[in-house]
């Protein structure tokens, strides 16, 4: 009896008075507004108004049109204007039309080239090629069966965000 009593009192004693303080308020560098998710692989990466991240891409916005970390073991700054995102062994050149888009150039020596429309989206990236359909409002998937993105939040919509989008597809294809 006399140890519960003891520790109860060297429990309030480490413990102290007062409240717990009210969590840090949420900043833009915290949200997250889209993410793309491959399946079957489960690679990801999230994007927000100045981050993209994942486990293949840690890139923040420096401002000026500067976008400074790394993607796919490529580490650089990136220059990003209206039409291009350019850097060391990065160069990729971006059209849009509307609800349609196309990106395609070179990353690290290896060939992009992604193509979306409102029903389907075709990418190449080195020896890779997909070419999917839009199944559902957060899944274009090969039809009839075959490698799919998920898309959720900004990244499912018809314009999402430039050129955090662009970075993410990067790092999960």
């Amino acid at each position: 009896m006399r140890t519960l009593a003891l520790l109860a009192a060297l429990t309030l004693a480490v413990a102290g008075p007062g409240r717990a303080e009210d969590p840090a308020p949420i900043s833009n560098d915290d949200l997250i507004v889209g993410e793309l998710i491959t399946l079957p692989y489960n690679r990801s990466a999230s994007y927000g108004p100045t981050r993209v991240r994942g486990p293949k891409v840690n890139l923040t916005d420096a401002g000026d049109g500067r976008w400074k970390g790394n993607i796919n073991q490529l580490d650089g700054v990136f220059t990003v204007t209206e039409k291009r995102i350019s850097g060391g062994s990065f160069n990729v050149v971006v059209s849009r039309s509307g609800d349609e888009w196309t990106a395609e150039g070179t990353v690290d020596g290896k060939r992009v080239r992604f193509s979306m429309e409102p029903d389907g989206f075709v990418a190449r990236f080195d020896d890779r090629f997909y070419d999917m359909k839009r199944v559902a409002a957060d899944l274009w998937a090969g039809v009839p069966s075959g490698p799919g993105i998920r898309v959720k939040g900004d990244a499912g919509s018809r314009t999402p965000l430039y050129p955090q989008f662009i970075f993410a597809l990067l790092a999960v294809l």
